[in-house]
């Protein structure tokens, strides 16, 4: 037990639907007026911005297309044609010991953007005493919502990153899952040692789309579905396929995650710039247009909005 404690976690979702068949949500759609998807704001739960001059990104050396300055007015230009309203910032990768100045400086983006509504900070979460001292600082921040850091394949066995985990859960911050999709299975051992978490499952699970490997995301996935405390973000797969990908390559994997999770804990994620290695913002959001224009209009405006609002606090 942290020095915080643990505090009873509060299901923040309705799982009678977990199984849901994306069949199903075309029946229920089928007598409903239909419904103009570009006009359903979309709440973007993932979206980085890059700082070149003010931050250092090793992980950019590798990523050409990318290694620039991205503002909050390059995202805007980009995501004009998208409708998208509220948007959650995404610790970027800066280099290590940066995160908290990284969630400072987004929070001073936001006093002239309105439409930043929540901070995913960086923190290393399995450094014992150090994380008390560092979390409070953070909460500070009135805009952080959650936590992203390192995930080591051994972290259900590390008493300092699940008291990490404690101190997370006892002040009400979620933790984004950013791992490939072979630890799904393993991450499940920590999941069910943190029921008191709220654990966000980033781009699907990684699913590597490009090599057409779909087995072992899918039980993975279906593991972690069965998880009450996990939500999944529909973001980041069409760098998983390749230049070449299409509205069909996807439309399995995304499937999946509806039959799995069911509509009330996906949510929608644009990862700029991210998706920029494989396409275009817009590219990226008409394809998730694509995906869900069965659903009926409830559904829509779930994964559109709504659950991001709700599980998040936005």
């Amino acid at each position: 037990m942290s020095e915080i404690g643990r505090r009873k976690f509060t299901q923040k979702s309705i799982l009678g639907t977990a199984g849901l068949l994306l069949g199903d949500c075309y029946a229920q759609a089928a007598n409903e007026p239909e419904i103009n998807l570009r006009k359903i704001s979309k709440t973007d739960t993932h979206v980085h911005f890059f700082d070149l001059n003010r931050f250092d990104y090793h992980w950019l050396k590798n990523a050409p297309t990318i290694n620039r300055t991205f503002s909050m007015k390059d995202f805007q230009e980009a995501s004009k044609k998208s409708n998208i309203g509220k948007i959650l910032f995404v610790e970027s990768g800066a280099a290590t010991g940066l995160g908290i100045k990284e969630a400072i400086w987004v929070s001073s983006l936001a006093e002239k953007n309105t439409s930043i509504k929540g901070i995913i900070a960086n923190l290393d979460i399995n450094q014992g005493q150090i994380v008390f001292s560092d979390l409070q600082k953070l909460t500070k921040l009135k805009l952080l919502k959650g936590i992203r850091s390192g995930f080591p394949e051994n972290a259900h066995e590390s008493d300092e990153f699940i008291n990490g985990l404690d101190l997370l859960a006892a002040v009400d911050l979620t933790f984004d899952l950013n791992l490939p999709y072979r630890r799904l299975t393993n991450a499940i051992k920590l999941i069910r040692k943190c029921p008191e978490n709220t654990f966000v499952l980033d781009h699907m699970g990684n699913p590597d789309i490009k090599g057409r490997e779909m087995e072992i995301w899918k039980s993975g996935i279906k593991k972690m579905a069965e998880m009450p405390n996990v939500f999944c973000k529909v973001s980041g797969i069409i760098t998983k396929s390749g230049k070449d990908w299409t509205s069909s390559l996807l439309e399995p994997y995304f499937m999946h995650v509806v039959e799995s999770f069911g509509i009330e804990r996906l949510m929608y994620g644009g990862d700029w710039p991210v998706v920029l290695l494989a396409g275009s913002y817009l590219s990226w959001s008409t394809a998730f247009e694509k995906l869900t224009k069965g659903f009926s209009n409830h559904e829509l405006l779930q994964i559109y909005n709504m659950n991001a609002d709700r599980i998040y606090s936005l």
